[in-house]
């Protein structure tokens, strides 16, 4: 099998195959064999119907079995020996006119992955790291919703009042007031004066009885977010009598924190350990981010609408039939770009820097997220392990080594600030 690549327009490619009828009969022979002893025909006996016979019926049949495989060896022979990351199935165009004892020719074209030059990061780049630190008003949040937890329930039908918990439907709105498909909640609670419900908001919701639909807008909480337009549809209306804060409160909310402060404490450090999580995950976002904007990439039109399309699926499954696919292509478009994108570079990198995932990082991996559970580590240890869990395991790995390549070229500005620049740990976890 002799096959020759063409470089057509960009992500496209042609195989030209030639292939002779000498590589090819072996196998026509072996299948002809096996369906001459497979065939039952009046006045011979199985594997003993002459060859002119067996040709006559089943030829062409045998012919076309040994055609599609041959098509498709040459496919993935071409990909494999030519280092293709197809991206279609291919067309087969050019095909000579083939038969018993001719040799075979056809071209088979190709969409690929796009060939690119990645920004060249090793050169060194710049990049601000927000470092957030959790403050008082944290803590008292934080003991507010235990205390929410352990606070005895009084329906109100006399209109909510600030502090009251209004229970409902949410639906968002875009900028003229129509609802956004499939952004429905339902059964949320909201506290009349809490974070972002608090000032103008907590105005517009006070007074509300069940039954009613009140309307009320979220001012955008960072610069380059939008403000939110929601509609709430109130189910119920409930007062919250809270507990006091004092040493016997915080034993009821566990037996360990023998005073108050022990609990603030631990709700701190809790606290603290979520916005330096947040923190890792936003810096490995801005990398991505980086190396997106400033790798040129042209995505092919077809893994767009791949991509798009099992997009589509999803949604439709979720909310079922009534899905405007035209929409869900619009909206997501951008993201896909981005996604595909981003997937192009990662796996380039994974290549070219070699960044493998081994059986002592699982390990350790395992350790890590064994070490806070109750009962026998080893045991969990063996269902981390099952196929099910291990490849995201092992992807999540590989991630982390990813981002700590990017970033180890990187001149981090670190920016330390309270978490009071993001409205609040409480509305930026929400």
């Amino acid at each position: 099998m002799d096959i020759k690549i063409e470089v057509g327009k960009p992500h496209e490619r042609t195989l030209k195959v030639q292939v002779e009828w000498s590589e090819m009969e072996p196998g026509f022979e072996k299948k002809l064999t096996k369906l001459n002893k497979q065939v039952n025909r009046p006045g011979f006996r199985p594997g003993k119907i002459p060859r002119k016979i067996m040709l006559q019926s089943y030829g062409h049949s045998v012919l076309a079995e040994i055609l599609d495989e041959t098509v498709q060896a040459a496919y993935y022979k071409g990909i494999m020996d030519n280092e293709l990351s197809p991206i279609d199935q291919g067309s087969i165009e050019d095909m000579s006119e083939f038969d018993i004892g001719k040799d075979l020719e056809f071209s088979l074209k190709l969409q690929v992955e796009p060939e690119f030059k990645m920004f060249d990061y090793k050169a060194g780049f710049k990049i601000t790291k927000n470092e957030y630190t959790a403050t008082d008003e944290d803590i008292a949040h934080a003991l507010e919703h235990l205390q929410e937890r352990f606070a005895e329930v009084e329906i109100r039908d006399d209109g909510a009042v600030d502090g009251d918990l209004l229970k409902g439907d949410l639906q968002y709105l875009d900028a003229e007031g129509q609802l956004i498909e499939g952004s429905e909640v339902a059964d949320r609670y909201i506290k009349i004066g809490d974070g972002v419900f608090g000032d103008k908001v907590g105005k517009k919701l006070m007074g509300s009885k069940v039954g009613d639909e009140v309307s009320f807008d979220i001012p955008a909480q960072t610069k380059d977010a939008e403000d939110l337009h929601i509609r709430m549809q109130v189910k119920a209306v409930e007062t919250h009598i809270l507990p006091e804060l004092n040493d016997d409160f915080a034993k009821q909310v566990d037996p360990k924190f023998e005073t108050l402060d022990a609990l603030k404490e631990s709700s701190r450090e809790d606290i603290q350990k979520q916005l330096d999580y947040d923190v890792l995950r936003a810096q490995d976002q801005n990398l991505a981010n980086k190396l997106v904007e400033e790798t040129k990439l042209e995505i092919p039109e077809v893994m767009i609408e791949d991509y798009l399309g099992k997009l589509v699926e999803r949604v439709r499954q979720e909310r079922g039939a009534d899905v405007n696919e035209e929409e869900v292509r619009e909206q997501n478009k951008e993201r896909a770009i981005w996604e595909l994108s981003w997937y192009l570079i990662r796996k380039k990198l994974i290549a070219t820097e070699k960044i493998e995932v081994t059986d002592e990082d699982v390990e350790i991996k395992l350790d890590e997220l064994v070490a806070q559970m109750p009962g026998d580590a080893e045991k969990m240890k063996a269902l981390y392990r099952d196929k099910q869990y291990l490849p995201q395991i092992k992807d999540d790995i590989l991630e982390k080594k990813i981002f700590a390549h990017i970033e180890s070229f990187a001149k981090v500005k670190v920016k330390k600030a309270t978490s009071k620049e993001i409205g609040g740990y409480h509305a930026h976890s929400h």
